[in-house]
């Protein structure tokens, strides 16, 4: 179980707002992964990492797969943890909602390379994103952010993907 993290008043300095347990367990785990790995934008698997329910340990790697839905489709059984973060690697790029062309980010003239953390527990989700040209100063995002990866994230939490 992840340890209580206490609560102050909300301060307009982003380092000094109180934090979720998933947003301590998306930059715990993206820390390791970014000490562990000498290119931090081409993982070869997506990595799911989980805390067992009742322990304080640190989290562990449960698996890891080429495709990140896959991975979370194997190991649908999260009741056994109290917190679970899943790492990527892969594309991002700059939305527009007055741009009616629908670019994958693979193909946007503006993609980046990213490395994206999402962590989830029951008190909520975070995401921890590095991108390429600034590889040490990553985002800690206290929300899910947006796209397939943090709904697929919230489904696998609620046991609800197949």
């Amino acid at each position: 179980m992840t340890d209580p993290v206490p609560t102050s008043a909300p301060s307009s300095d982003p380092d000094s707002r109180p934090t979720s347990g998933a947003v301590v367990l998306a930059r715990w785990v993206d820390d390791m992964v970014h000490r562990e790995v000498s290119e931090p934008f081409s993982l070869a698997e997506a990595r799911l990492y989980v805390i067992p329910t009742g322990q304080s340990q640190p989290a562990f790697l449960l698996d890891s797969d080429e495709h990140p839905y896959l991975l979370l489709e194997r190991t649908n059984d999260h009741v056994e943890f109290s917190a679970a973060a899943l790492v990527v690697s892969g594309w991002c790029a700059p939305t527009d909602p007055s741009d009616s062309t629908r670019w994958r980010p693979s193909e946007h003239p503006l993609r980046q390379r990213v490395r994206v953390t999402v962590a989830i527990d029951d008190r909520g989700i975070a995401t921890v994103m590095r991108r390429d040209g600034a590889p040490n100063d990553p985002e800690v995002m206290d929300d899910r952010g947006e796209g397939e990866l943090p709904d697929a994230l919230e489904r696998w939490w609620r046991g609800e993907l197949v």
